[in-house]
């Protein structure tokens, strides 16, 4: 249980870092946006809003789980369940499953998607090109650490 405090306490901080940085990636965005972008041709009104929603996803998110982790860390009987919960070896099995199909399910996609764009427009088939490279190095890395460490 008490490591179980510390994981959180440890989470906690990497949260607060986290929001920091935000907040001055905001900060320097927001000044020198003009200078980023002088050309207003160059990220379209979609394309700017879906940022921002994003990033205030991103933030609220970081900020809410901060909450949470504080509530839990004063109440120990949240604390006690949420330890039981998070050991539960019935919710860990269930994860690594529907990691390991929607991972397999994204890769037959992107192949499929790079194939079709291939035929259509080599600007988004390189785009798809490189992010199923880069898909494929995540998961061989993965697999390589998780090999080594079981």
């Amino acid at each position: 249980m008490e490591e179980y405090r510390e994981r959180i306490k440890r989470e906690n901080i990497w949260l607060r870092i986290g929001i920091v940085l935000m907040l001055i990636f905001d900060v320097v965005l927001g000044v020198f946006w003009d200078d980023i972008f002088p050309d207003p041709r160059t990220m379209t009104d979609q394309a700017r809003s879906m940022q921002s929603v994003l990033f205030f996803g991103f933030w609220l998110y970081l900020i809410v789980r901060l909450m949470i982790n504080c509530k839990k860390l004063r109440d120990p009987d949240k604390l006690e369940a949420d330890s039981r919960r998070q050991k539960d070896e019935r919710r860990i099995l269930v994860g690594e499953k529907a990691a390991k199909l929607s991972g397999n399910l994204i890769f037959a996609g992107l192949m499929v998607a790079v194939f079709v764009s291939s035929f259509y427009n080599m600007a988004v088939f390189n785009t798809l090109y490189y992010t199923l490279w880069a898909y494929l190095a995540v998961r061989a890395g993965c697999w390589l650490y998780y090999s080594r460490k079981y």
